[in-house]
């Protein structure tokens, strides 16, 4: 009995799969019934069986032919019995049977056409709560991730799911068919470039160089011969479909550039993809090219996808399109870098985006602090409001060739940039940034299953070093702890995890690891301008252990010893300030843990920025004590955090001494555009006010009626475009 129970899904799923074939099985069944058991014994209504499961299930095609058909069957059994003096009462009974089979079909398929609508509507009913309740659960959610392209937007989501994976079919061709499938192939490429050629044309009548810059290299790839002559050989020799041979050619050169360890490179398997679904793409067509999808958006469309092609975004309208939310679309991207040119907000790194946000959800997008914040409560809008300009209000903005930072008297100011992984360094270099003031390594470390390799590391560390040589690097090692647990450790019973420890004293308790980082930073020297700083320095103790262990590893691995700096952002480096600074080549204040751990607060309270928390008269006066500390040591200090890209923030510490600042490169354009028009003296004297001031609002007003005097259009909340 438990058998029978276990296998009755099994039968009803049978069923309504394949329903023609369950009625015609029954069909066959029931005329060998009747065959059977002869003349003397008649089961006429067996035949409602096949016939009502037909009408019911919907094929009422098969429905009506069987009941025609099977009551025919049965009359000739007469014959085969030699019976022909019945056979005129047969063929009536027969018609009888036939016209009351068919108003029996009549009858089940609008009972069953019916029952099939409400299982459709309580269907629908259903995904609709489901999507309510996950709609409910998201309220007020912010998902956090990367942004690829500065800027602020408010808008209603759209779900781009690819039109490129669609089953290929049959791969297999005959021997004989070779020569038309290779033509083929040369077609769809053929097709391919006028396409892109005539795209191409548009842009270049339009003025816009940048786009034509990015299909010039679609262009490139799609005319290499070695391209076309590969995926040939495929048809001739491996006697593929050419849809398979682009497939599996595609395939593996994007093996092979996902296989290298420059993130630059593996993000050019994006466009060898690309390039393929455009072939593929020619190689299904028949007839006239439908629109593209994302060609026809309605104004404020946020396109979420889980990966995003150069071909589709080309497509978009940037007046409609308010932003650019992905899980895989990185900032080396040529999608990243249409973004930035065409000013639309981007982030990446979104984890299930597409499936876990649904069209029509309304969204907001802060892609300079990398964060999407679905169905914002009133609160949320209202601060999100008061933040900037939605996307749909963007100005565009013109290049500055000017990339130096020096105020109205002639003091320079060195502006650095921040980068959590090596394909963000490409923005540092287009916002013209002049190295990197805080290179985050736990990119490496959060989501790894095992702790990484010598090699891995080396290899991010030196593609970012190589490329922005001679100008300095700053790598941060590891910041471990609180809230940045590896994937690898939570696996683990850690111990110094679980005493709480955080940033240098983690490392220094996990030896072998910060070994193993500190000798790939050492390699990485050997071809930049690299510089060690360590996180979280609470006083000399610490700091001359970690800087012991650097020159302990420097005998194993030879070369240039790297200037190693301190990060003083807790209370206690601030006490034990002078011995920190007589045994470090440099400084450098993180604004945001040093305001956090010296107010007392979590690091993720909501509304309050990190720059806000920054103005309290305590933190501005630990910030004055550093910063003359350090003047009186001579060494050099920098100030990176979220409150050196706020540019009145950023004035007022050029005013408080401060020479280099590091920040998010989307905030620079603001920055550096306002302390070009300050004078060093009049910030100073707006220094010694908010040294003054009891209370951060103050501050805030102090530094609110100051910046009224710098000229509105060169800052972008003033603007009004995204910062």
């Amino acid at each position: 009995m438990a058998r029978i129970t276990s296998a009755s899904p099994h039968v009803k799923q049978f069923i309504r799969t394949n329903p023609s074939i369950v009625c015609m099985i029954l069909a066959f069944a029931t005329l060998l019934v009747d065959f059977s058991t002869g003349r003397e014994i008649r089961f006429p209504l067996v035949y409602v069986l096949p016939i009502g499961l037909a009408a019911w299930m919907g094929k009422e095609g098969q429905a009506y032919s069987m009941a025609i058909l099977l009551p025919m069957v049965r009359v000739s059994f007469e014959f085969l019995w030699q019976s022909p003096e019945r056979s005129r009462v047969e063929v009536a009974n027969a018609a009888i049977e036939v016209f009351a089979m068919l108003l029996y079909v009549y009858l089940m398929g609008r009972q069953g056409g019916q029952s099939r609508q409400m299982e459709v509507s309580l269907t629908t009913k259903e995904e609709e709560m489901q999507h309510l309740r996950a709609f409910t659960r998201l309220v007020g959610t912010t998902l956090k991730g990367r942004g690829i392209s500065s800027g602020l937007a408010d808008g209603v989501a759209v779900i781009h799911f690819s039109e490129h994976d669609a089953a290929l079919g049959n791969p297999n061709i005959k021997r004989e068919e070779a020569n038309s499938e290779t033509d083929r192939f040369d077609q769809a490429v053929a097709a391919s470039i006028r396409d892109l050629h005539k795209i191409r044309d548009q842009f270049e009548r339009d003025g816009a160089h940048d786009e034509c810059a990015l299909l010039d290299v679609h262009l490139t790839l799609l005319g290499d011969p070695s391209f076309s002559r590969k995926c040939q050989r495929r048809v001739t020799e491996e006697l593929l479909r050419a849809e398979h041979a682009v497939d599996a050619e595609i395939q593996d050169m994007v093996s092979r550039l996902q296989g290298l360890k420059q993130e630059f490179m593996r993000q050019r398997a994006a466009d060898v993809r690309d390039i393929g679904h455009q072939v593929m793409g020619n190689l299904r067509r028949s007839g006239a090219a439908m629109p593209h999808r994302l060609a026809c958006l309605p104004p404020g469309s946020i396109v979420v996808a889980e990966d995003l092609l150069l071909s589709d975004a080309l497509q978009m309208d940037p007046f409609n399109v308010a932003a650019i939310v992905t899980e895989k679309t990185g900032p080396a991207s040529h999608v990243a870098i249409l973004a930035r040119v065409r000013r639309i907000p981007a982030i990446c790194d979104i984890q299930d985006a597409a499936t876990l946000l649904a069209s029509g959800d309304r969204l907001l997008v802060d892609a300079d602090m990398g964060t999407v914040t679905v169905a914002p409560t009133l609160s949320q809008s209202a601060r999100f409001a008061d933040k900037g300009k939605s996307a749909t209000a963007r100005i565009p903005a013109t290049k500055d060739p000017v990339t130096g930072c020096v105020t109205k008297d002639g003091v320079e100011i060195r502006l650095h940039g921040n980068i959590g992984r090596p394909d963000e360094a490409r923005m540092v270099m287009e916002h013209g940034l002049e190295g990197i003031g805080l290179f985050r390594s736990e990119f490496l470390f959060l989501d790894a299953d095992t702790a990484p390799d010598l090699e891995t590391q080396a290899a991010a560390y030196t593609e970012v070093a190589a490329l922005f040589h001679p100008m300095p690097v700053v790598i941060r090692t590891m910041d471990l702890g609180g809230d940045k647990i590896p994937r690898f450790i939570r696996m683990t019973n850690d111990p110094a995890m679980r005493a709480g420890m955080r940033g240098l004293a983690y490392s220094l308790a996990e030896k072998n690891l910060f070994r193993t980082q500190i000798l790939a930073i050492l390699r990485a020297a050997h071809r930049g301008n690299v510089k060690l700083m360590f996180p979280m320095v609470m006083g000399v103790a610490d700091m001359t252990e970690a800087r012991n262990l650097v020159d302990e590893l420097i005998q194993t691995e030879p070369g240039i010893r790297p200037l190693i700096g301190a990060m003083i952002e807790t209370p206690a480096a601030v006490f034990d300030l002078p011995g920190i600074l007589a045994i470090s080549d440099f400084a450098c204040v993180g604004t945001n843990d040093l305001a956090h751990s010296i107010l007392a607060m979590d690091r993720g309270t909501q509304g309050h920025s990190a720059f806000q928390s920054f103005l309290h008269p305590s933190v501005l006066k630990a910030m004055d004590q550093i910063i003359r500390t350090t003047r009186k040591q001579g060494v050099p200090l920098a100030v990176c955090g979220e409150a050196a890209g706020d540019p009145a923030v950023a004035c007022l510490l050029v005013g408080m001494g401060v020479r280099e600042l590091s920040m998010n490169p989307f905030l620079v354009d603001g920055v550096r555009q306002a302390i070009r028009q300050l004078t060093v003296e009049d910030w100073q004297r707006v220094a010694s006010e908010a040294l003054a001031a009891p209370t951060p609002e103050d501050v805030q007003n102090l530094l609110t009626s100051r910046f009224a005097n710098i000229d509105a259009t060169t800052c972008p909340e003033k603007a009004g475009r995204p910062q």
